[in-house]
């Protein structure tokens, strides 16, 4: 009866947390941020946010929560100081939530503000991660060494194992989003190409797409690499979490807020990167995990 309580109790505060995670997202993001961003970049308020509707800070605050919750469990299934674990959960963030989608903005939209999202994902993603290390505290460990954890993760395995791996990984993110297009595009294809769409989005050659989702695809392998070696628990575990994570930050932070798209774009393109991104966090966990040597 008594772990029962305890483990309530537990919960409790964790949603807690989770909730000032959201909160402090939710203020930052749309408050005194984007203001002193927008001016920065010499826009108006409402320029800068595009007039996100008031309607939309609930869903933001709940990804967000969401975010700071996961995040936070990954966290302590980490075997790595805190210097280290806070590097590893902030380059996740950061590049997954701001840097990619803010290359691809610039590619995509003639006037996209790129220094001005840089600098608002920057300190989003500093303050974001540094409150999670705040609330849920992570003891040093001492016995911890990450140059003998890598060594030992890469000398599980033969270097050609290793190349071929990576090489197959980073190709197959490539096939897994041209496969998402020809999914989406029967949906989502008329709107693209309607001369009235407000975004103005320009579409790239094909070969400036594969540069795109090549890059795209490295910088994933990089930021979930770490995951993967330093991780104390289950492959199993790495997979749910990993695919969690990456569905709140892709479909559902990305499409589910893109409140200028119609409703039936942002479905089908989230249900899609769904099934993209928990198919990668498989082939991510599968292909990369320590081999029986170690």
């Amino acid at each position: 009866m008594t772990n029962k309580v305890t483990e309530s109790n537990e919960t409790v505060r964790d949603l807690l947390k989770a909730s000032l995670v959201g909160i402090l997202a939710v203020v930052i993001t749309v408050i005194p941020i984007e203001q002193f961003v927008a001016q920065f970049a010499g826009l108006s308020y409402d320029e800068f946010r595009g007039g996100m509707p008031t309607l939309y800070l609930l869903p933001l605050f709940l990804i967000y929560a969401a975010t700071g919750l996961v995040l936070a469990r990954m966290k302590q299934n980490l075997n790595i100081g805190r210097r280290g674990a806070f590097l590893i959960l902030f380059a996740f963030y950061y590049f997954i939530v701001s840097i990619l989608p803010d290359i691809e903005g610039l590619i995509y939209l003639p006037d996209f503000t790129f220094l001005s999202a840089m600098t608002s994902g920057l300190i989003l993603a500093g303050a974001v991660v540094g409150l999670i290390f705040y609330l849920w505290k992570q003891d040093e460990n001492p016995d911890a060494k990450p140059g003998e954890q890598i060594k030992s993760h890469f000398s599980s395995r033969s270097v050609l194992s290793w190349v071929w791996r990576f090489f197959l990984v980073w190709i197959l993110f490539y096939i897994a989003t041209m496969i998402v297009g020809i999914l989406a595009m029967p949906f989502n294809g008329a709107y693209l190409d309607d001369p009235m769409n407000p975004l103005g989005m320009v579409v790239p050659s094909m070969g400036t797409l594969f540069a795109i989702t090549q890059f795209r695809s490295l910088i994933y392998i990089l930021v979930i690499l770490p995951f993967i070696i330093f991780w104390n628990s289950s492959k199993r575990a790495l997979f749910l979490y990993l695919a969690l994570i990456l569905i709140i930050l892709y479909p559902l932070l990305g499409d589910g807020l893109a409140y200028f798209w119609p409703a039936m774009y942002r479905l089908v393109d989230g249900i899609i990167l769904a099934l993209q991104v928990t198919i990668m966090s498989w082939l991510y966990v599968t292909l990369l995990w320590r081999g029986k040597g170690a």
